[in-house]
């Protein structure tokens, strides 16, 4: 009895895999041939920073060298004997985070219509330097179509990624 229970299940199992022999050979066999090319970048293009430095301050400037619009903000990195002292600008304010930012986004190629002018002071003699960081992220809109930034989601260059562990 138990062999014949065997054979019965043996042949169920052999049908069930002769049955699903043809559509796996399809699936292994099938090919598709394109033409055509596409570009395709791992990361987005960085806005471009320029800084004129004259009598102790610095003027910076924000440059989108990107394909989309795109909010702006900068930071200057000082040591703890510096004062970095912010001039009021169009455009540009002082957020409680350290960052400076500015207000309106910058369409592709479009530069900031106003420098960010910070004055350097510095307390102590000898040799120093006042780094600038800038970030930027992409333009996003509400339901209302008003324009905002998420600065949790910047804008990275294909350098800043990796690949692997």
């Amino acid at each position: 009895m138990k062999s014949k229970w065997c054979l019965v299940v043996a042949a169920a199992i052999m049908v069930i895999g002769i049955s699903s022999i043809k559509p796996a050979m399809a699936y292994f066999t099938d090919s598709v041939a394109t033409e055509g090319m596409i570009e395709l970048k791992l990361g987005d293009s960085i806005p471009k920073i320029d800084e004129q430095v004259e009598n102790m301050t610095k003027k910076v400037t924000i440059t989108n060298t990107g394909d989309y619009d795109i909010f702006v903000r900068v930071k200057a990195i000082a040591p703890e004997s510096c004062v970095i002292t912010f001039t009021e600008q169009e455009g540009w304010s002082k957020g409680d985070d350290g960052y400076y930012y500015y207000a309106n986004p910058l369409a592709p190629k479009e530069a900031t219509a106003s420098q960010l002018i910070l004055g350097i002071n510095n307390n102590l003699s000898g040799n120093f330097n006042v780094i600038i960081v800038q970030e930027a992220t992409k333009v996003l809109y509400d339901k209302d179509g008003k324009a905002y930034a998420d600065w949790n989601a910047v804008v990275a260059d294909e350098d800043s990624y990796t690949v692997g562990n």
